[in-house]
């Protein structure tokens, strides 16, 4: 009888043990109710196993509305997919915008109301809003759906994309890979080989002209001033990198990542090494500690106008943004400047070069068109006494750009759940399924969601880029002034004043640099930040 008893006692004690284990699972992401925190020695330690908290409600997607009729159909697998794991939240998929043109004028709409409508936008149309969620807070909760911490299941650091505050507030899905396409067919007719350095691409550039082709043809939208201006500016001004990374002391200083740090010029991923201080970048301009006005930037300047516009179509700096992939599918240009994304196009296109629709979108009259043999090649490299180190590329992000507005905590976490979903195999692999149930993709380079099966033929497109590191680093963006508009605009006609040889590359440096030390007020409150905050860099911006 009193063993009886002891063994009902032992029951019930297991039970209320089993019960205090549950609640203590149940919170969101099977960690605290709070996120954790990835500041180096302060990320708790993912638990073995993270249980699903069922959510009710209703989520709003609008994104940019580019290759829509995709994407919609990679919404309706994802939103399946889902549905299995959280069938009480309702996803609605409102892209935004009539047209992906319009997008950031729409989103800048949205954002400009006390309550806007969406819960997940493509926050980089917008990167000034204050109210987007930190996913630094979230990237080491443990995901229920894969049982990974989350940092495991996305590169969260393939694109770092911070605002002036130091907060991650968009997550990008595929990394872009800038490279040089080219027609072999006409660069054997010439007995020409692709050019390993900059000095190669001049002399080659002459012989096809000579021959009557466009050497290169281009945009001055962005593939001129921003990412080549940001490839050949980073190989002439490695060094700000020591400029513009926390001191000790400073509010964002880690002392595992920028106390260890050892400066590398030809470190690929330097700037992943670090952790960058936009108010230590303007106080360096302002102080005089960098400068635009220095002797590798007017080589640099120099290098690029030995090649456009001479060597490119004769409208470059009004032609628009897909007149070069025009000019070269008629084999008129010899070689264009463009993103991984293109490899997947470009092998339609080959496929049928003469389809009317095509023709008609991309305004080609000639429906006689002939494919030929193309290939890539990597960024060839600038030489000279002002260079720094090894050339980069744009090894940016594409794919979709996915930001939450931080409405309250509550819906937050519902959000999130979501879009840990989205951004980890199980949801992405159906976001991929979908594409593929209707035949058509919408890719722009690697798959950054680990463990994500794409068919053989784009693996296979895709496994051929070499990775060279990212020149797109805020340091490098300095074509874009801050990023106000007006100013932009100035910097570009500058830029182009100089290409084009009515001002000298020493008089462009001196006048950038007076545009920006002019500005620097405006600059300064377009990042949300304030003179504060460059007389004492160490603060955290609004402390």
């Amino acid at each position: 009888m009193r063993s009886k008893k002891l063994y009902m006692l032992l029951c019930v004690v297991a039970i209320l043990l089993l019960v205090a284990c549950s609640k203590e699972n149940s919170s969101p992401g099977g960690s605290s109710s709070s996120p954790q925190s990835t500041a180096a020695g302060n990320s708790a330690k993912p638990q073995e196993t993270a249980s699903t908290k069922q959510y009710k409600g209703e989520i709003i997607i609008s994104i940019s509305k580019d290759a829509d009729n995709v994407n919609a159909a990679a919404f309706k697998s994802l939103e399946a997919a889902y549905k299995k794991v959280q069938p009480d939240v309702k996803l609605v998929w409102e892209p935004g915008g009539a047209s992906s043109e319009n997008y950031k004028t729409w989103l800048g709409t949205q954002l400009a109301g006390s309550t806007p409508r969406p819960d997940i936008v493509s926050g980089n149309y917008q990167p000034g809003y204050d109210k987007y969620a930190d996913f630094d807070k979230y990237r080491s909760r443990v995901n229920p759906y894969t049982q990974n911490k989350w940092d495991q299941d996305l590169n969260f650091d393939f694109n770092i994309s911070f605002d002036a505050k130091n907060r991650r507030v968009m997550l990008p899905t595929q990394a872009a890979h800038i490279m040089w396409f080219y027609n072999k067919d006409i660069f054997d007719s010439l007995g020409i080989k692709p050019p390993q350095n900059w000095d190669e691409l001049v002399s080659i550039s002459d012989k096809i002209q000579k021959a009557g082709y466009i050497p290169i043809a281009t945009n001055y939208n962005v593939k001129l001033p921003q990412w080549l201006h940001e490839i050949y500016f980073d190989q002439y001004h490695k060094d700000w990198n020591n400029v513009v990374r926390a001191q000790k002391g400073d509010y964002n200083y880690d002392d595992q990542k920028d106390g260890v740090f050892q400066y590398n010029a030809n470190d690929p991923f330097i700037e992943t090494k670090y952790t960058y201080n936009h108010n230590r970048f303007l106080k360096a301009l302002v102080d005089g500690a960098i400068s635009f006005d220095n002797p590798g930037h007017i080589e640099m300047i120099r290098n690029l106008a030995k090649v456009f516009p001479k060597y490119s179509q004769k409208d470059l700096f009004v032609a628009d943004s897909t007149a070069d992939y025009t000019l070269w599918l008629q084999q008129k240009a010899a070689m264009i400047i463009d993103s991984s994304g293109k490899l997947i196009g470009i092998n339609e296109d080959m496929k049928n070069l003469n389809d009317p629709v095509r023709l008609e979108k991309l305004k080609i009259s000639d429906k006689s068109l002939k494919a030929f043999n193309w290939s890539t090649f990597e960024n060839p490299s600038m030489t000279g006494k002002y260079v720094q180190g090894n050339v980069r590329s744009v090894e940016s992000s594409t794919g979709e750009y996915v930001s939450i507005i931080d409405k309250n905590q509550e819906k937050t976490e519902m959000v999130m759940d979501f879009v840990m979903f989205w951004l980890s195999k199980p949801g992405y692999q159906a976001w991929i399924d979908g594409q593929k149930e209707i035949g058509s993709f919408m890719l722009g380079g690697p798959i950054m969601v680990n463990n994500v099966e794409l068919p053989a033929e784009i693996s296979k497109m895709f496994d051929g880029i070499q990775v060279l590191g990212n020149a797109e680093i805020e340091l490098n963006k300095n074509m874009l002034v801050g990023r106000v508009p007006d100013l932009k605009t100035t910097g570009r006609d500058l830029f182009k004043q100089a290409l084009e040889g009515s001002i000298t590359p020493e008089d462009y440096a001196k006048k950038f640099q007076k545009l920006w030390i002019d500005n620097i007020g405006v600059i300064t409150t377009r990042a949300g930040l304030t003179q504060e905050n460059i007389d004492h860099p160490e603060r955290q911006p609004n402390n």
